[in-house]
C-alpha cells in the first residue's frame, strides 16, 4: 500500500496533468525520483514514450502493453553530464563507451584543454553516421584554433593579423555547433598566448552565446594569479567563465580553498562575471611531466627541485606512460631514479629530454599521475553548490577518474562523508550542468524532457577503479538510459547506440 504522505511538487503534478495522452513504451515504477533541480526526492512513477518523458506522478496506472520496470529501493535521476571529458578519443571505435555509461554518464562535453576535433562539422557528421551510446557536446579548442593559423610555431604570442584569422576560424567552428571556447594555458600550445589574445577570442565566443572554460595557466603556486586572469577574461569579454577541474595543485597552496575561494566568488559577483567551475573527486591528477615546471625552464636544477617538492616529492609522481623505456611505466619518479642511478632532478630532466618531441608531434610519449592536492580542498570543491562535476577522463585512460568519478562522489562524498546531500550532488551532476550548457530538455526528470536517465542504489553505489585497475566498473548503477533506450542494463552494455550530437539550443 502506498503512503498518502508521499509529497510531490505542484509543478510536477501540473505538468503531469497537462501532458497529452500518448502511447507509452515503459513505466519505471516506484523509484525514488531525484529530479535534478536540487529539491527533495519523492517516491513516484515515470512514463517514457519514444525518447521523451511523458508523465511523472506518485502513481501511474500501467497502460495496455506497457513494459513496467519496478525500481523500489533505487534512485531514478537524470543522466549525468560530464563537463570535461576526453572520451571522444577512440569513441568512433568504441561505440558502447562503457567506462562512461556504466558510471551513469549520458552526456560528455569534449574539446577540452584547448584541443578539439577539427573541423568540428566533419567530426559531428561521423558521430551522426555512427552513433555511440552517449551524447556528445563539444567546445572549440584555443590551441586547435592557433594551430590552424600559426602551424607548429605556437611558442609565442600571435600577431594582430594572425589573431584576426584565428577569430574567423573560431567563428566557423562555433557555427558548426560548439558551446564555446576551451583553453589549456598550462600546456605549450596555449601557454604563450597573451591574456589579450584569449580575451579577443572569448569575445567571439560571447557573440555566439558561448562560454569560456579553461585549464588555467598555473594550477600550482600561481593558481590564484591564474584565477585573476580568468576573471579578467570574463569581465572584458563579457561571457561566463569556467575553471575546469578546479584544484589547488601544489603543497604550498594546500588548505586554502575554504579561506580564499569565497572571496573570488564574491569578487566575480561584484564584477558581474558569471564564474563557474567543475571538479573531479581525486587528490591526484594526470598530465604531462612538463607541467611541473610551469615556466618551461626544464633544465634549471633549482626550479626542478622546487617543482618536485611542491608536488609532493618524487615518490608522489608516477609515470604511467614512457615510450622510450616502457618497462619503467607504472613506477614513481623516485623508483625510476634508483633504477637509473640518478638523482630525482636528473631523472626528471632525462625524461623531459627524451620526450620533448611529443610537443610537436602529439605522440604521447610520456604521462604522469601526480598526487599533489589535499583532501580537505577536494572535499570543499566537491561540496560547493556552484561547482559542477567532471571526470577529465578518457575511454581507456590510466587514471581511475575515467571510470569512477561520478559514483565516487555518490558513494564516498555523499554516503560515507556526508560532504553534501544526495539531491545537491545529483543537481550538480545534471540540472546545474545542463543550465551551464543551455540545454533546455535535459538535466531534469520532467514531462517533455529527453529520457536520459540513470538508476542507482544509494546504499551501494561506489567507484572500484584504481590506478592499478583504472577501468574497473563501479557498483550500484544497474541501468542507464539514453534517449529512451537502455544503454546499460544489469550493469552491462546493451549494444544500443542512441547517443546524439548536442548543439546549443
Amino acid at each position: 500500500m502506498r503512503s498518502p504522505a508521499i509529497l510531490i511538487t505542484a509543478a510536477v503534478l501540473a505538468a503531469t496533468l497537462a501532458a497529452p495522452l500518448a502511447a507509452a513504451d515503459l513505466l519505471i515504477a516506484q523509484a525514488r525520483v531525484i529530479d535534478g533541480t536540487g529539491k527533495p526526492g519523492f517516491i513516484g512513477d515515470v512514463r517514457i514514450h519514444g525518447d521523451r518523458i511523458t508523465a511523472v506522478a506518485p502513481h501511474l496506472a500501467a497502460q495496455s502493453g506497457e513494459q513496467v520496470r519496478p525500481a523500489q529501493g533505487l534512485v531514478l535521476a537524470p543522466g549525468f553530464i560530464d563537463m570535461h571529458s576526453h572520451a571522444d578519443g577512440g569513441l568512433l571505435k568504441d561505440l558502447d563507451a562503457a567506462t562512461q555509461t556504466r558510471q551513469g554518464l549520458t552526456t560528455i562535453v569534449v574539446g577540452q584543454d584547448g584541443e578539439s576535433n577539427f573541423p568540428l562539422r566533419d567530426y559531428y557528421a561521423k558521430l551522426a553516421a555512427t552513433p555511440s551510446a552517449i551524447n556528445v557536446a563539444s567546445m572549440v579548442g584555443h590551441a586547435t584554433v592557433r594551430e590552424q593559423v600559426m602551424g607548429k610555431d605556437l611558442f609565442r604570442a600571435s600577431t594582430p593579423a594572425e589573431l584576426e584569422r584565428m577569430k574567423g576560424v573560431l567563428s566557423s567552428e562555433l557555427k558548426a555547433g560548439a558551446f564555446g571556447l576551451s583553453s589549456g594555458l598550462e600546456y605549450e600550445q596555449g601557454h604563450f598566448a597573451t591574456t589579450a589574445e584569449v580575451v579577443e577570442l572569448s569575445k567571439v565566443a560571447a557573440a555566439a552565446g558561448g562560454f569560456y572554460i579553461s585549464h588555467v595557466r598555473d594550477e600550482g603556486n600561481a593558481v590564484f594569479k591564474s584565477y585573476d586572469e580568468i576573471l579578467q577574461i570574463g569581465r572584458e569579454a563579457k561571457l561566463p567563465v569556467e575553471i575546469t577541474h578546479i584544484k589547488l595543485g601544489s603543497t604550498p597552496m594546500w588548505h586554502l580553498a575554504a579561506k580564499r575561494m569565497p572571496a573570488y566568488l564574491a569578487q566575480a559577483q561584484q564584477q558581474h562575471v558569471d564564474l563557474r567551475a567543475d571538479v573531479y573527486p581525486y587528490t591526484y591528477w594526470h598530465s604531462t611531466i612538463r607541467v611541473l615546471v610551469t615556466d618551461r625552464d626544464f633544465y634549471n636544477r633549482a626550479k626542478v627541485t622546487r617543482a618536485l617538492a611542491d608536488n609532493g616529492g618524487a615518490a608522489a609522481i608516477r609515470l604511467t606512460r614512457y615510450t622510450p623505456e616502457p618497462a619503467v611505466a607504472g613506477k614513481t619518479l623516485a623508483e625510476i631514479a634508483l633504477i637509473w642511478k640518478l638523482s630525482d632532478v636528473d631523472t626528471y630532466m632525462r625524461i623531459v629530454r627524451a620526450t620533448m618531441a611529443e610537443v610537436d608531434t602529439d605522440a604521447d610519449m610520456e604521462s604522469i599521475i601526480g598526487t599533489s592536492m589535499s583532501e580537505d580542498d577536494v572535499r570543499w570543491f566537491v561540496s560547493q553548490p556552484w561547482i559542477s562535476f567532471c571526470s577529465d577522463g578518457e575511454l581507456h585512460g590510466s587514471h581511475p577518474r575515467g571510470a569512477g568519478s561520478f559514483p565516487r562522489v555518490l558513494g564516498r562524498y555523499v554516503r560515507e562523508q556526508h560532504a553534501l546531500p544526495l539531491e545537491l550532488a545529483v543537481h550538480k551532476m545534471t540540472g546545474l550542468s545542463a543550465q551551464h550548457l543551455g540545454l533546455k530538455d535535459r538535466g531534469r526528470i520532467a514531462v517533455g524532457y529527453i529520457a536520459d536517465l540513470v538508476l542507482f542504489d544509494p546504499a551501494t553505489v561506489i567507484d572500484q577503479s584504481t590506478i592499478e585497475s583504472p577501468e574497473k566498473p563501479p557498483l550500484g548503477i544497474p541501468a542507464v538510459m539514453v534517449a529512451g533506450q537502455w544503454v546499460i542494463d544489469e550493469g552491462k552494455p546493451t549494444g544500443k547506440h542512441p547517443g546524439r550530437v548536442l548543439k546549443p539550443d
